[in-house]
């Protein structure tokens, strides 16, 4: 191995005999979490176990298959490594540097850690984001693998650019989500005069909010869907309903819970005269968008779904948005049922949707008369 730059910063006032060395494995992970502004706490995910498949750990995208149990498994095993650091200066620079290698590497990277003694796991849940291990502050790390750095987004970090500019180059050449956010995370893009460190929560939204407004923009001077199409599936319980009508670029999400009182009905609708009805459907209709625009952008043919998700096992919310995002894609890969108008689509649609269609639309800004032909005919006055 091959021992990287050295991290000496006092983070607290505990006995230096406090702190053990432990040697960790991070698939890579960055985590940067919120504090007095322009203190973070950044740092990284970290195993202390070289798992053989360690490397999806925090990627998504290669989960694939895998059920709840195994993927909460996966990331309980992930404890958050943190220290403080300024936002703005991007200091203590040693820290930020090591953080930035860390989140270009396309390969694990062993991490050298001075810190307490590690307490038994346990997950937690982060609004916004994947659940993972506890926070531990650490006095010091070292790289002690040299990180497989990116070169693609090495030289897109280098250039003197506007972040969204960098992060449509990065989803150009195929980076994932989380990819991209960690990149923005530890201030690797945008203008050079301008760069911070970001929340990770943040970096999502602003990766998400940066595709959207450039496939938007993209979708606007392609043609409308031919046909309408209905895409469907079960993802640990939860159900997707998917239906694209021909038509400008929008995504309409509804949600619905079944909880210990009943159904719980919430809606987020990419209108100019509503929003979301709270910010728990807000970040869940932000993941399924996402998820919902890169099919679009797939077609190359601009279209206006409406996505139906219901939540009836409460363990996913420790899942987070994320389920929203999986799900609509799983979806797509699903097959697809054309139909040629829309005549009696709400008669198809009772028949795939679950609770029924009348169910969903009640006190949400969907439809009055409970006919989906007719709320897209009143598209114009939502």
């Amino acid at each position: 191995m091959l021992k990287g730059q050295s991290i000496r910063t006092v983070v607290s006032s505990v006995e230096q005999d406090h702190y053990i060395n432990h040697m960790v494995f991070s698939p890579p992970g960055i985590t940067i979490e919120a504090s007095r502004y322009p203190t973070l706490m950044a740092g990284f995910l970290a195993s202390t176990k070289p798992f053989e498949h360690l490397s999806i750990y925090d990627h998504p995208a290669s989960w694939n298959g895998l059920d709840r149990d195994s993927i909460l498994s996966m990331r309980k095993m992930l404890y958050r490594f943190i220290i403080p650091t300024n936002a703005k200066l991007l200091t203590p620079h040693d820290v930020v540097t090591n953080l930035q290698h860390i989140a270009l590497s396309a390969i694990p990277v062993v991490i050298g850690v001075e810190a307490p003694t590690l307490p038994p796991r346990h997950l937690g849940s982060f609004q916004g984001q994947l659940p993972m291990g506890q926070d531990i502050v650490i006095k010091s790390f070292e790289l002690l693998s040299e990180p497989d750095i990116s070169k693609v987004a090495e030289k897109i970090s280098q250039r003197d650019i506007p972040t969204s500019e960098a992060v449509i180059k990065l989803f150009s050449f195929e980076y994932e989500l989380e990819q991209v956010a960690r990149i923005i995370a530890v201030g690797l893009l945008g203008k050079h005069a301008h760069r911070r460190l970001v929340p990770m929560k943040n970096a999502l939204k602003i990766a998400i909010d940066t595709y959207i407004d450039h496939a938007i923009i993209h979708l606007a001077e392609r043609p409308f869907a031919s046909t309408v199409r209905l895409n469907q599936t079960t993802l640990f319980g939860d159900r997707f309903l998917i239906i694209e009508t021909p038509g400008e670029p929008r995504v309409d999400y509804l949600r619905m819970e079944l909880g210990q009182q009943g159904l719980k009905r919430s809606f987020s609708f990419e209108s100019k005269h509503y929003g979301s009805s709270d910010a728990k459907t807000a970040s869940f209709a932000s993941y399924a968008r996402f998820s919902a625009y890169q099919q679009m952008m797939k077609e190359d043919e601009s279209g206006h779904m409406f996505i139906f998700h219901f939540n009836k096992d409460s363990k996913n919310d420790l899942l987070g948005p994320w389920i929203a995002q999986a799900g609509v894609q799983q979806a797509f890969c699903n097959e697809t049922l054309e139909l040629e108008s829309l005549t009696n689509i709400d008669t198809i649609v009772d028949a795939l949707l679950y609770p029924k269609l009348e169910v969903w639309a009640e006190n949400t800004p969907l439809t009055k008369k409970l006919n989906l032909e007719a709320s897209l005919a009143l598209e114009s006055h939502i």
